[in-house]
């Protein structure tokens, strides 16, 4: 999980995961009660960024204080559905179909951000691997590590049931969230980014949700992607290391090191004393 998340290039697919999120209709219920993601968009990822990886990849008291936060949090995060929205009225944070789902969008970004970036494909035992190991991180927000699919097969078979189902995009909501995010205005950089990557969205979304969200792929949208196939592998991997990796991921590859260059220390010590 370390090796694949580490860099920043999960987020190539990272506004798709976002949008998928609040296909759901009873999380975006949630994030239209609860959220200012309207006024406060690049903030708001910051955080989101900012708490999952200091439980990747800080101590486990960093993460444990992160993990009581959203605990603390999420407990406020519940109410009433809107009208025509299937299921029950009420909606809970806490939801584990929820939980379930916000995590598959993550596993699903991070795969295809390292591939694209790779140029390879994960071999099945990484996949594996991965998403055993991210089902293990996502104990931490909640998410019984037994719920859901057990392994990454059937994983797949779940991730693309949810894409070809009913359910995503099936309320208006969904639809009005989708484009505040992919069209941010709360801000002049918030703007000038998305408009920079509108393409984005539009083109790694998968149908049929992209149509229900009222995206339309056009050939600026197909070309716009089809440079960044051909390029982000080289370009990514030129980018300076803090440009590249998450802060909490180059801090623990700090620590790594200094425990690394301890135990080597103490091995000559011992040596030393020995002779």
């Amino acid at each position: 999980m370390w090796r694949i998340n580490h860099q920043k290039c999960g987020l190539f697919y990272g506004p798709a995961a976002a949008i998928l999120q609040i296909a759901h209709p009873r999380i975006a219920q949630g994030v239209a009660d609860h959220s200012n993601f309207e006024s406060d968009s690049l903030g708001r990822l910051n955080r989101t960024l900012a708490a999952t990886n200091r439980i990747a990849f800080g101590t486990k008291e960093e993460a444990g204080v992160v993990r009581e936060k959203l605990r603390k949090m999420h407990q406020g995060v519940r109410g009433k559905t809107s009208p025509g929205m299937d299921g029950a009225t009420g909606y809970s944070a806490f939801e584990p179909d929820l939980l379930l789902w916000v995590l598959a969008t993550m596993i699903k970004a991070a795969i295809q951000g390292y591939e694209l970036v790779e140029r390879s494909s994960l071999q099945r035992s990484r996949c594996e691997q991965f998403y055993r190991e991210m089902r293990s991180f996502g104990t931490w927000f909640g998410l019984e590590e037994n719920y859901g699919p057990s392994d990454f097969e059937e994983f797949e078979k779940y991730y693309q049931s949810m894409i070809e189902g009913d359910l995503l995009g099936s309320h208006p909501l969904c639809g009005q969230l989708a484009a505040a995010i992919a069209a941010p205005r709360d801000t002049l950089g918030a703007r000038i980014l998305g408009k920079s990557i509108r393409f984005l969205p539009v083109e790694t979304i998968p149908e049929p949700v992209r149509e229900r969200l009222g995206f339309r792929s056009t050939p600026l949208t197909r070309g716009s992607m089809a440079v960044l196939l051909k390029t982000a592998a080289v370009t990514f991997k030129r980018w300076p290391t803090r440009m590249r990796l998450y802060p909490e991921s180059i801090e623990r590859l700090r620590r790594e090191r200094v425990h690394e260059d301890d135990s080597a220390r103490n091995a000559l010590s011992r040596d030393a004393a020995n002779q």
